[in-house]
């Protein structure tokens, strides 16, 4: 099989592996499947008649032959979106393999398959930039497009509002508690949800990065 390994990931053993599979996984998958493989990616966010990609609550190529053809040939196998696109030609077969059993990992114990994940996501950089596209597919229908707290669900929330997040000038770590465990779980606003479950750390530094950067 013809076939190119990724630039991105850098490893001395280049048989397969659940770590390389967790590093193709970030790579290649989350910006559809999401960082936890909820379904929570940037494009399903952002994209109303985006399909569900959640693998936890998945629908088809549940074994690992099936996976793994699915990887190959993305819209081409039975019965996957027209939005999978075809890893076949891009990722080594080692690649191929070990993001396979990843899924497949992620789908019977999610915890050890999250560990894998933060352990790749400590080590990723934080950047306005993601925190901004963080923001606008999560905090934008309470907060508003500039974080003034006029968001669409403004007029429904009343008790209390939305936080004008520009006005705000809270400490990292108590912005990091808020996102993470939600607001009723540090006496704040019952409406805001927490994201621990559905950010990994870098995403949240970034959006941290963002939330600062959009201060009055």
């Amino acid at each position: 099989m013809s076939s190119t390994a990724l630039s991105e990931v850098s490893y001395d053993d280049p048989s397969p592996s659940l770590e390389l599979g967790a590093k193709v996984y970030l790579t290649r998958c989350a910006l559809c499947h999401g960082n936890k493989g909820m379904g929570e990616g940037i494009l399903p966010m952002r994209l109303k008649e985006y399909p569900n990609t959640s693998l936890i609550n998945h629908r088809v190529a549940s074994d690992r032959a099936s996976i793994l053809n699915a990887t190959v040939l993305g819209a081409y196998f039975k019965d996957i979106s027209q939005y999978m696109p075809p890893f076949g030609k891009e990722l080594s077969w080692s690649e191929l393999e070990s993001v396979s059993d990843f899924i497949l990992l992620l789908r019977k114990n999610k915890d050890e398959a999250y560990t894998l994940l933060s352990a790749l996501n400590v080590e990723s950089t934080a950047n306005r930039k993601l925190g901004q596209q963080i923001y606008s597919t999560r905090c934008v229908l309470c907060h508003g497009q500039y974080g003034e707290g006029d968001g669409r669900m403004a007029k429904l929330l009343k008790t209390p509002p939305p936080a004008d997040l520009t006005a705000s000038r809270l400490p990292d770590p108590y912005l990091k508690e808020i996102i993470v465990k939600g607001g009723e779980a540090v006496g704040r606003s019952k409406h805001m949800p927490p994201w621990g479950d559905q950010l990994s750390e870098s995403e949240i530094n970034s959006l941290i990065l963002h939330l600062k950067s959009i201060r009055d």
